[in-house]
């Protein structure tokens, strides 16, 4: 456990210059509350304490590894890795004193907050940014916070929130004029469509984003548009259209070194040609994308493409390789409860299990993914889940008539989607059962 000298060090590197002297003239107990419960955030988004206890110094902490290097060789703050330097100076910002430089402070927390997936701790900020932003008739603001807790609620399956978080921050941006701010919330609510099967309303509002993007000549954003909009045309069949838009998109972001996009891109083609039984050739791309994660630390995505890799692994017979993947991917999953992704990591250890000729098991798991899919909204998701359990019960010559009622529900979401060209690939499989 940490001692209290240790926990007095570790804060005195998030905290604004006036409460850093206040600390080292007068100790801890010279702090407000509000500021040692930041403090204590700050210092556990930064993996130097660990996640345990009230957000408080009453109790004690462990302190991770990195924490521990800290609190005993005290290296200055330009000796530490850039991201953890502008997270410490994003914290120190948020310290100030004026209005401003909160408002900077929390913006930038939020964002490093959404990228490291510490969704709790972005939305806590997205909180305090609109209190700030409604105090101050900061319109700009207030729709940033919006639409950036309509990204968490997105990371946690909760979309009828995340919609609502939107169209709140679309009505800001477009009171603010801000015509980059209405494109990217229109691509932001076209994931919210895509997600619940409403292919009409999302192609809708990539299209309209695009358009947007282009009239304003944001390439960035128009890149990441036509990235959402292929992933439309690959759910609806259209492979080729599709794949040159995914790598007209993947071209841009190496172009520009965006290396986090470029992941989610190469991911996207992964998908691709997973959905077109090339295993094999998905596996690479994801292998790319999960190696790029760990340098840029992205848990979000890194956690997607281990599901997608490990998937792959099982069905190429690489059951190790899928095994620690997928555990990996629920480690990052489990803790926001992600139970749309959770979804896929039982329906991985399903195929791993019949893989083993452990249909008892496999069976357990395929029924326990079938059930979160189902939970989490997610209607491709719940398609898969069925479609796979399905298949596992004819390939075991297993209650064939459950079988069958799995594959008509998929075939059933498929449809619905607007993914004819899977839809018929699973109907054409109900011979079997």
């Amino acid at each position: 456990m940490a001692t209290r000298e240790e926990i007095i060090t570790l804060i005195s590197y998030v905290l604004g210059e006036k409460n850093r002297q206040l600390l080292i003239g007068s100790g801890l107990d010279a702090l407000s509350k509000e500021s040692r419960i930041a403090a204590l955030r700050g210092l556990q988004d930064l993996g130097w304490v660990g996640h345990s206890g009230l957000a408080d110094f009453s109790e004690s902490y462990s302190l991770t590894r990195e924490g521990r290097w800290i609190a005993t060789e005290h290296p200055p703050v330009s000796a530490l890795e850039p991201c953890v330097r502008d997270h410490i100076e994003a914290l120190r910002t948020v310290d100030g004193e004026t209005n401003c430089a909160q408002k900077e402070g929390l913006r930038n927390l939020i964002g490093l907050n959404c990228d490291l997936g510490n969704w709790d701790t972005a939305l806590i900020h997205c909180f305090h940014l609109r209190k700030l932003a409604e105090r101050t008739k900061d319109t700009q603001n207030l729709a940033f916070s919006f639409f950036n807790q309509g990204k968490v609620e997105v990371a946690q399956n909760r979309w009828d929130e995340a919609l609502e978080s939107y169209l709140n921050a679309n009505e800001r941006f477009m009171e603010a004029g801000d015509r980059q701010g209405v494109a990217m919330t229109n691509r932001a609510m076209g994931v919210i469509y895509a997600n619940k099967g409403d292919h009409a309303s999302a192609t809708r509002c990539f299209e309209s984003s695009l358009s947007m993007a282009r009239m304003i000549s944001d390439r960035d954003l128009e890149a990441k548009a036509e990235d959402n909009l292929a992933n439309i045309y690959d759910l609806e069949g259209k492979f080729d259209e599709a794949e040159k838009a995914h790598m007209r998109s993947l071209a841009y972001f190496l172009e520009v070194n965006d290396l986090a996009s470029a992941a989610r891109t190469s991911n996207n083609l992964g998908v691709l040609n997973m959905l077109r039984d090339r295993y094999q050739v998905a596996a690479e791309y994801f292998e790319k994308t999960i190696d790029s994660c760990r340098k840029t630390k992205n848990k979000g995505v890194l956690g997607i493409s281990l599901i997608n890799c490990a998937y792959c692994s099982a069905r190429c017979g690489e059951t190790a390789r899928s095994i620690t993947y997928t555990d990996e991917a629920v480690s990052i999953f489990k803790e926001p409860n992600d139970i749309n992704m959770l979804a896929l990591a039982y329906r991985n250890y399903g195929c791993i299990e019949l893989r083993n000729s452990r249909y008892d098991l496999a069976f357990d798991w395929f029924e326990k993914g079938v059930r979160a899919a189902e939970a989490s909204g997610v209607e491709d998701t719940y398609a898969a889940c069925c479609h796979e359990y399905g298949m596992g019960l004819i390939k075991a010559a297993t209650d064939l008539r459950l079988a069958k009622k799995l594959l008509k529900k998929a075939a059933s979401l498929y449809r619905n989607m607007g993914d004819l060209e899977r839809a018929r690939s699973v109907e054409a499989k109900l011979t079997l059962a």
